[in-house]
């Protein structure tokens, strides 16, 4: 409510953004169940092909956008986090390298989510890391992975990311 985001973080744009969460992984539909549930590493190969689901995913929804005759419809946030929330804030990510601030908001907000939810479940290649693993992980990683005002605003809310975790765990 306090961050210098809240201008731009309306109750709308905030429904629009959880509501278009959910399909930041849409792209990988394109991979192969080879990659997606190899339990090991992956090859650099394979990194390359896994790497490919931003794209898939922007270019899934630009074709809903051509198919509805509208560019710029409510799509607009699904595909901004579909492409851009493997970017990180220093530039290291993909698919573009973007940096800092050219990252849409919608995908810096996502990544964090993401990345906690990656790293508090369980994978066919690992085991979920407690909350406090993940908690410190993500915030070691402000200003370098994550936008450093998301990243505290995450450390000030996240006994709710704690608390919905182990809900959805318990639920499995």
């Amino acid at each position: 409510k306090d961050s210098e985001y809240s201008n731009f973080l309306d109750l709308e744009t905030v429904d629009l953004i959880v509501t278009s969460a959910p399909l930041h992984d849409i792209g990988k539909v394109g991979i192969p169940d080879s990659i997606l549930l190899k339990p090991d590493n992956l090859s650099p190969e394979e990194f390359e092909i896994m790497k490919s689901h931003t794209v898939l995913g922007k270019e899934a929804i630009e074709k809903a956008e051509r198919l509805m005759n509208r560019a710029e419809t409510f799509l607009r946030y699904p595909k901004e986090i579909v492409y851009s929330h493997h970017e990180r804030w220093d530039g290291k990510g993909y698919p573009l390298g973007l940096s800092g601030t050219e990252i849409p908001l919608s995908a810096r907000i996502v990544a964090l989510a993401d990345v906690y939810d990656a790293l508090t479940s369980s994978r066919v290649y690992k085991s979920h890391y407690s909350h406090e693993e993940a908690r410190d992980i993500i915030l070691d990683n402000a200003g370098k992975q994550f936008d450093p005002v998301i990243a505290e605003v995450f450390e000030r809310i996240q006994g709710k990311f704690d608390k919905i975790s182990s809900q959805y765990r318990d639920q499995s």
